[in-house]
């Protein structure tokens, strides 16, 4: 065994061997896997080379599968990650020094901290309670009406509550502009009709990143019922000889087989409503132990939260020790110790079992010098029990 190999295996056993609650990620199927692995990886699709017409068919055969999981009339999956999604559509829809209305990143806000100044556009932050943990609707419209912001991007990295998608599309709509909602946390969740429907609610886009409640291979997606738009956006992010500029020249044809599995192999209802009531369930449990929560003084919503995320409302420069601290006891979170419960819904945990995770994890974070073994052999049997994809 090589030093690559090796590494490999580590990753492997470290990864696998873990209850992984980290909201960004999620675990594929065998059978999704296996076009990432196979002779497709290196190759080209477009018709610009002989022998690639197998390959336009798994394209044309996973867009299909997109726009009926989606209810879009136009997919397009061409690009590589939600990033590139989101730049393909801030690309294709303003100009250089246009404003674009966006949730301000990480805290308080939680939104994607994409650097649109770097791009030569303006962010418009748009007002954002850090006690509720949503927009401060009414302040909201009142900014968009008064700036007007050829495109707003509504969607979060940092979320529990669904957005007020129909009451910012109509404001936007009224001057003329774009809503683009990025899903990138929540696409398997909206393709399961779970937390909200963004195209049916008044967005005119909804784009996101295919690795995280959606369980594929890394890879993103821009869906649209307008034509125009779908046209506008298509130049920017998929690739035409002579055709002007592009952020992808590869699609990845791997990538996009493995995306047709998914989305024909999930069974999308069962798996979102599973993950957003194991995702309450850790919830009232860490509350029930005396951890705080972000955004439970929200007076519109009756949950703690609507997606996969819990978010525990601790103070920033504890977070990362505390992620450490659950990391040597073989569970996984991020820098933020923000909880998702997309990948373990996936292997079959249920409500029960997540209210004796919350209760772990409230444990651990209670008891950072002196840890009952207790725990870890709790730990190592949920592990041990549920090793399967069964969702």
């Amino acid at each position: 065994m090589g030093a690559i190999e090796e590494l490999i295996s580590a990753h492997e056993i470290g990864r696998l061997e873990s209850i992984n609650l980290i909201v960004s990620e999620n675990r594929m199927t065998d059978r999704a896997k296996a076009p990432l692995a196979s002779d497709m990886s290196q190759r080209y699709a477009a018709d610009f080379y002989s022998g690639t017409g197998p390959s336009r068919k798994i394209t044309e055969y996973a867009t299909e599968l997109a726009c009926r999981v989606f209810g879009a009339k136009y997919a397009n999956l061409s690009p590589i990650s939600g990033n590139m999604s989101l730049l393909a559509v801030v690309f294709g829809l303003t100009g250089v020094d246009d404003y674009v209305g966006r949730i301000p990143p990480f805290f308080p806000g939680g939104g994607y901290p994409l650097d649109y100044s770097v791009f030569h556009r303006q962010p418009l932050p748009l007002p954002f309670s850090d006690e509720n943990w949503q927009l401060e609707l009414e302040a909201t419209v009142d900014l968009l009406s008064r700036v007007k912001p050829p495109l707003v991007v509504l969607g979060s990295s940092i979320v529990t509550y669904p957005m007020p998608v129909r009451e910012v599309s109509e404001a936007v709509h009224a001057y003329g502009g774009i809503v683009a909602y990025d899903g990138s946390h929540t696409l398997g969740l909206i393709a399961g009709g779970e937390y909200q429907d963004p195209l049916r609610e008044g967005a005119d886009i909804l784009l996101g990143s295919t690795h995280k409640t959606f369980p594929g291979p890394q890879g993103g997606i821009i869906l649209t019922n307008n034509e125009a738009i779908h046209k506008r956006v298509e130049v920017l992010s998929n690739f035409r000889p002579l055709n002007g500029p592009t952020l992808i020249c590869n699609p990845h044809l791997a990538r996009i087989a493995s995306t047709a599995i998914l989305l024909e192999e999930t069974p999308w209802v069962d798996y979102a409503g599973q993950v957003v009531l194991n995702a309450r369930s850790i919830a009232s449990s860490l509350r029930e132990e005396g951890i705080p929560l972000r955004g439970v003084n929200a007076e519109n919503f009756a949950e703690l939260t609507y997606c996969h995320q819990v978010l525990p409302d601790i103070p920033l420069d504890q977070t990362r020790r505390l992620r450490d601290h659950l990391g040597r006891h073989r569970i996984n979170v991020d820098g933020f110790l923000r909880l998702g419960v997309s990948e373990v819904t996936r292997l079959g945990f249920g409500e029960e079992e997540c209210v004796e995770l919350g209760r772990l994890v409230a444990e651990l974070i209670k008891n950072e010098q002196k840890v009952p073994d207790r725990i870890d052999q709790r730990i190592i049997d949920l592990i041990a029990t549920h090793q399967k994809i069964v969702l």
